[in-house]
């Protein structure tokens, strides 16, 4: 199957919403191809390790913290309401919204069939396609993750869990 090669275009608006530059264009091409024409699995691989390196990310910062299983801070210093840091950030409504808010939407690469929005399910696969990209991309640098994560709006430099 032949590589998906992604325009500048692309590569500078993914660049501005993440704060990353790709040192391989190809993670990129990757990440947003939805099709399977270029590539069997399309961009469900990379989500996969994205779902992992974005759960990786989250946890990471909420483990030294002391919080059981699912407890998150959602006011300054007060236990919050038992929900699951995962989840909340790392869900596809969350992830969904990010992608449309980011314009991540307007680069994913769809099927030549397909019309219309691309859908909020798309949408936030590619996101973490995008975050598995940026792993593989930076040589699995958790560090770099994490700041495109706090790029894209996801978590911010502040975030207490």
């Amino acid at each position: 199957m032949a590589q998906l090669n992604v325009s500048s275009t692309t590569t500078r608006a993914i660049k501005a919403v993440t704060g990353y530059e790709f040192t391989n264009p190809a993670n990129l091409s990757e990440a947003l191809d939805t099709t399977g024409l270029h590539r069997r699995e399309s961009n469900q691989r990379l989500a996969l390790l994205g779902d992992a390196a974005l759960k990786l990310a989250l946890l990471d910062d909420w483990y030294p913290t002391g919080y059981t299983k699912g407890r998150r801070d959602f006011t300054e210093g007060e236990a919050g309401c038992g929900h699951n840091i995962v989840v909340d950030i790392g869900g596809n409504a969350s992830l969904a919204r990010v992608g449309h808010e980011c314009a991540i939407s307007h680069y994913i690469v769809t099927h030549p069939g397909h019309f219309g929005r691309v859908s909020d399910k798309v949408v936030a696969a590619t996101v973490e396609a995008i975050i598995g990209a940026i792993y593989v991309d930076s040589g699995k640098d958790i560090a770099v993750v994490k700041s495109a994560m706090e790029a894209l709006g996801l978590i911010t430099s502040s975030s207490t869990y």
